[in-house]
């Protein structure tokens, strides 16, 4: 079947030329049981390795980024204090501004799905995945899990940056 795959590509036809006949046949029920598991198996294992390597890569490189950011900023905040702010005025400064910075990325992998889902539904047909209400249930979960993943390095990150600000102040 692959080798039929392949004199059609070479002959200049496409992917949605093929969905029709892109199927597997068995004899045996054991031999597309152990077929499916290894293919749908190994892919479903390296989606979540790869997926908790970039979100434990974003979350570094955010929490790392603010914390280096917190040391240069312990200069502004400490004028912030000479000029009458309180530590709740600090506080919600250094939180609005956190924010930002951490939940415009969200917004724009928002988008970056949203245009991105007829690529990504081009690639499940390459599968036989034709299940698109499943696809948006699965990246809202996923969304959700990363957006879960973003409030709590938020709240440490938060907390880390404000302790480094008001510790140069003392």
């Amino acid at each position: 079947m692959y080798s039929r795959l392949r004199d059609m590509f070479k002959d200049g036809g496409s992917l949605r030329d093929t969905y029709d006949i892109v199927s597997f046949y068995y004899d045996d029920k054991e031999e597309g049981r152990e077929a499916f598991y290894s293919l749908y198996g190994g892919l479903f294992y390296m989606g979540i390795i790869l997926s908790i390597v970039f979100i434990f890569a974003t979350v570094l490189i955010i929490y790392y980024k603010q914390i280096s950011e917190g040391y240069e900023d312990c200069m502004r905040f400490e004028i912030m204090k000479k000029v009458g702010m309180t530590g709740r005025e600090i506080r919600k400064n250094i939180n609005s501004q956190l924010l930002l910075v951490f939940f415009i990325p969200l917004v724009f992998a928002a988008c970056h799905l949203i245009f991105a889902f007829p690529v990504i539904r081009e690639l499940l047909l390459m599968f036989n995945i034709n299940n698109v209400p499943l696809f948006v249930v699965t990246a809202l979960i996923s969304f959700a899990v990363f957006g879960i993943f973003y409030v709590i390095v938020y709240r440490i990150t938060s907390n880390a940056y404000y302790n480094i600000v008001s510790k140069a102040k003392e």
